[in-house]
């Protein structure tokens, strides 16, 4: 495959995004895929947060029984697009719970690539050596497509395996919005009357459409929306519609100030240089529209945290900033990065054994 086809690939939207239903989890995760937030609910959600407390309380206690947790059980890693942290989270989680772990992240440059085939035979390839896959893509719908396949072959072969998305194009990030929640959850106990804030890269940030898209699963009272971006990156249409169908206020602004010394959450995104490979002129546009650095911060509230999904570049300012801002106790982002982990132990878990942790 060559590069212009795979661009070509990547800029078209997966078909199989609107053909395929995943299932809802219902209370019970065991051999289901986790490949959107819209399959859970509020229930599903507190299983879930339940689950990451216990296993965090767990690692830090040094449990040895966490090991038969996931113990023969075989996760395969597909990272078409490159991602060290979502990558190594998801390796760590399933090796703390006694799995073993077999990769190729190497991103397109997967020789079965090169050779022509496609993503469905890739998949159900990786399927027959493992218990779970987790599939990270930069086509839109490719997590879709996989768990299409992977229920196909299923039929057909006497271990079953589920896929769990790392990241699926611009669509969703579901791991990463659930670790995002149990971070907000951990922070402020509670999601009522809060403000969340989401700034930066609002057009192609996976993580945020499903840090949203969640919020309104988990049917909060009286919380405010605010989605401050440049002009051009605005909020797709479709998740502010229904944000504010589910009864969530929401506030869309170009001008931070406006909303930051109101905001219980400042949730930052960096400009995605990458997604705009088709225009650089416009990543240069807005590349320094938001910048949050210890001088900005000083306008937000004490009890405020500020959240990011990391990597950050100069959307935190100079190095120099980095330190500082680091240094405050309401910059959460190392803590959310390691929540991510224990977020991905409690679905590795649940999925492959169902069991409660």
């Amino acid at each position: 495959m060559t590069t212009g086809e795979h661009d070509s690939q990547v800029s078209q939207p997966n078909p199989f995004l609107t053909q395929y239903v995943p299932p809802r989890i219902d209370g019970s995760f065991t051999g289901k895929h986790i490949i959107t937030v819209d399959q859970f609910a509020r229930k599903d959600l507190q299983i879930l947060f339940d689950a990451a407390a216990s296993l965090r309380k767990r690692v830090h206690e040094s449990d040895r029984g966490l090991v038969e947790l996931c113990n023969s059980k075989v996760m395969a890693s597909l990272f078409f697009e490159a991602s060290t942290r979502t990558d190594l989270s998801f390796q760590a989680a399933m090796r703390r719970l006694g799995g073993k772990v077999i990769s190729a992240s190497n991103g397109v440059q997967f020789s079965s690539v090169y050779k022509g085939e496609n993503l469905a035979d890739t998949v159900r390839a990786a399927g027959c050596y493992a218990d779970v896959l987790v599939l990270r893509h930069p086509q839109l719908g490719s997590s879709y497509e996989a768990a299409y396949y992977l229920d196909k072959l299923n039929q057909r072969i006497q271990n079953p395996t589920v896929i769990i998305s790392g990241g699926d194009g611009i669509g969703e990030h579901p791991t990463q919005a659930l670790l995002d929640m149990f971070t907000i959850y951990d922070k402020k106990k509670q999601f009522n009357h809060l403000t969340v804030t989401m700034v930066g890269d609002l057009r192609h940030g996976r993580t945020v459409h499903s840090l949203a898209k969640l919020l309104t699963h988990y049917a909060p009272e009286q919380v405010t929306v605010c989605l401050v971006s440049p002009r051009s990156l605005t909020t797709p249409r479709e998740i502010v519609a229904r944000l504010q169908a589910s009864g969530i206020s929401v506030f869309e602004t170009s001008e931070l100030q406006a909303v930051l010394g109101q905001s219980d959450v400042i949730y930052w995104t960096r400009v995605q240089e990458e997604r705009f490979a088709a225009d650089p002129q416009e990543y240069e546009a807005v590349k320094d529209d938001f910048i949050i650095t210890p001088a900005v911060m000083r306008h937000a509230k004490p009890d405020a945290i500020l959240m990011h999904p990391l990597p950050r570049k100069h959307e935190m300012g100079t190095r120099s900033d980095h330190d500082i801002l680091d240094e405050d106790p309401r910059a959460v982002y190392f803590e959310q990065m390691e929540n991510g982990m224990f977020i991905r132990m409690a679905l590795l878990a649940k999925v492959l054994r169902g069991v409660y942790v």
